[in-house]
């Protein structure tokens, strides 16, 4: 039976295993990594078992309910439906440090293009994030640091954060990052730490980077209004099309020549609607598209220079309603938590194959657990070297991993907790 997640944080780790209980020694790299690879099969089922059954953001609910069976099993109590859709666990070991681990459950609406026996059964819906086994990859994590509290080696308390809805927002705008956060999730948590599929990296590589990792996103939505009529008397309208012409050559211009060329942005129209039929000119057209930045100057920067941009309709007899929805901030990784899990990520696979991540313009609402609690958000490699210069990235039909990744993946999170455990206790 699930406590609520107000009790369960009430709770002080030595409440169930005390100090005196918890040996201080070491972080066991090698043996975390040989107890998540005698965990590989269990990892591949939990992974598998997940992508033939796809959900969309805040549908999670067979996805929740297998992670809510699997800590049960493992004597690891639990709340469920926190931001709705999410599970949170706790593993509770001595009276150090609570850190946060997470992974994010929901799919996309692609439909798949892979035959494989574990294919998604729901058409148009589809693991293709590897959220999937992200998911699995936690278990394992838990797994492993359930056995070493029970064996009185966990210096401190696990908080394990199971996601709902990385990939959107709910009517309210808010994603399930957002809403754990809100809920009090990450309350009392010393640091949190996450990682993602990366298809550029051979599997067993790891990456990650101090400062802004990935962008902010934010979404806009922008409504030109002319005088429609008959497409054979231009003269008798104002065109939206030829206004959204003229929109979408002064927006394209916002980043080349308003935004220092020293900082990144991107804004980019990714829909267009208007018209009904070849013969006549309509009254409105419809755009939409994103806004991506690292800096809060760039960021607020971006918004106004859009919204001037769009003054050209005005200008040309038409008029705009422009609305703007402020998204994920950057995902920035802070210097003490991202040094703690390198320092953790060379000892588990050797200081060669950790690498610097490159910087993206992809977001991830990890960035508000990392606003709540110090964190780090790591690149695990998932490609297979015998696929050559074929990479699957994510967000693709075609997109797979190579599933011996899945180890790597359950020790680094695992590897991660510890290490802040050890340095923190001194």
């Amino acid at each position: 039976m699930t406590s609520t997640l107000s009790d369960t944080l009430s709770d002080s780790p030595s409440d169930t295993k005390p100090e005196a209980a918890v040996e201080t020694q070491a972080v066991p790299y090698a043996e975390l990594l040989a107890r998540a690879r005698g965990l590989h099969e269990q990892l591949r089922d939990w992974r598998r078992t997940i992508h033939r059954h796809p959900e969309l953001s805040f549908t999670e609910h067979h996805t929740a309910g297998l992670v809510n069976a699997t800590l049960a099993g493992l004597g690891i109590p639990t709340e469920t439906e926190v931001a709705k859709t999410g599970v949170v666990g706790h593993i509770r070991g001595g009276d150090g440090p609570v850190v946060g681990l997470r992974a994010d459950m929901d799919a996309l609406p692609i439909l798949e293009a892979n035959a494989v026996e574990y294919a998604s059964t729901r058409p148009g819906i589809m693991h293709a994030c590897g959220h999937d086994a992200h998911t699995a990859m936690l278990l394992g994590a838990a797994t492993i640091l359930k056995q070493l509290a029970d064996e009185g080696r966990l210096p401190g308390t696990i908080r394990l954060l199971f996601q709902p809805s990385e990939e959107a927002q709910d009517a309210e705008g808010k994603s399930g990052g957002m809403r754990m956060v809100e809920e009090g999730a990450l309350a009392g948590v010393d640091a949190v730490f996450g990682l993602h599929v990366d298809g550029a990296h051979d599997v067993g590589v790891l990456a990650t980077r101090e400062g802004p990792m990935m962008a902010a996103a934010d979404q806009f939505h922008l409504t030109i209004r002319g005088s429609g009529g008959h497409a054979a008397r231009p003269h008798a309208t104002v065109d939206p099309i030829v206004l959204a012409g003229h929109a979408i050559l002064a927006i394209q211009q916002v980043v080349s020549r308003r935004l220092n060329p020293l900082e990144a942005g991107v804004i980019t129209i990714g829909m267009i609607h208007g018209g009904t039929a070849d013969n006549i000119i309509p009254d409105t057209v419809k755009l939409g598209g994103t806004i991506r930045s690292f800096t809060p100057e760039s960021r607020e920067l971006l918004h106004s220079e859009l919204r001037r941009a769009c003054g050209v309709v005005e200008a040309l007899g038409g008029a705009f309603d422009l609305e703007i929805r402020w998204g994920y901030p950057p995902t920035s990784n802070s210097p003490e938590a991202t040094a703690v899990a390198r320092e953790a990520m060379a000892q588990l696979v050797g200081p060669a194959r950790i690498k610097e991540a490159d910087q993206g313009m992809g977001a991830e609402d990890f960035s508000f657990m990392a606003q709540a609690a110090p964190g780090c958000f790591l690149r695990l490699g998932v490609h297979n070297p015998a696929w050559g210069d074929t990479q699957y990235m994510v967000h693709r039909a075609d997109f797979q991993l190579d599933e011996d990744a899945l180890p790597y993946g359950a020790a680094a999170l695992a590897a991660a907790a510890l290490t802040w455990m050890a340095q923190k206790r001194g």
